[in-house]
């Protein structure tokens, strides 16, 4: 029997960990895997998109060509330097999360993206083949939801599965002490 799949956006802060309480309420840990997701910004100093793992991995022409006939002002190793770095700190920031949720009971999987949180996560609700989505919303309305916009908001107008939505409240975000599923 396959394992339901739920997406768990994340950016590292207690507001985002609400969605853990309802993680445990709706999804039993015995048939649901859940991947925690976090989309960080670009590294800083970085110009065009992550490279493709086939450099990260090992060497390309393009990256052994001198950088100065590619028209680049950077050193190249600088440029995968910075992308493995953010994405280091990223893992280790988000540890205590998977952590937490495979201690509940869960099988666990982390997703690390950089861009533009909505569509990199409906990409990966895409290329995950998701079941459903459980994420924090501040539950923003009128003028500060039109200034601020939702990624909440955006990507759940981006997939066609069940996008979940929590709101702020003050019961905890530890998983593990949930009533059992059922």
């Amino acid at each position: 029997m396959s394992k339901r799949k739920v997406l768990l956006p994340l950016d590292g802060s207690d507001f985002g960990r609400m969605a853990f309480r309802t993680v445990g309420r709706l999804f039993d840990p015995e048939t649901t895997h859940v991947t925690i997701a976090h989309v960080a910004p670009v590294p800083e100093g970085v110009t065009g998109p992550l490279p493709p793992p086939s450099v990260i991995a090992g060497w390309s022409d393009s990256v052994l060509m001198p950088w100065r006939e590619r028209g680049e002002f950077e050193h190249p190793v600088y440029q995968s330097q910075a992308w493995v770095s953010t994405r280091e700190e990223v893992i280790d920031a988000m540890d205590d999360d998977v952590r937490r949720l495979g201690e509940a009971g869960y099988e666990v999987s982390l997703a690390v993206r950089f861009g533009d949180p909505a569509q990199e996560l409906a990409d990966l609700v895409d290329e995950e083949d998701v079941d459903a989505v459980v994420i924090a919303t501040h539950g923003r309305s009128g003028l500060s939801r039109a200034l601020l916009g939702s990624v909440a908001e955006r990507l759940l107008r981006m997939v066609v599965v069940p996008v979940i939505m929590v709101r702020p409240h003050d019961v905890g975000t530890d998983p593990a002490p949930l009533a059992p599923f059922g």
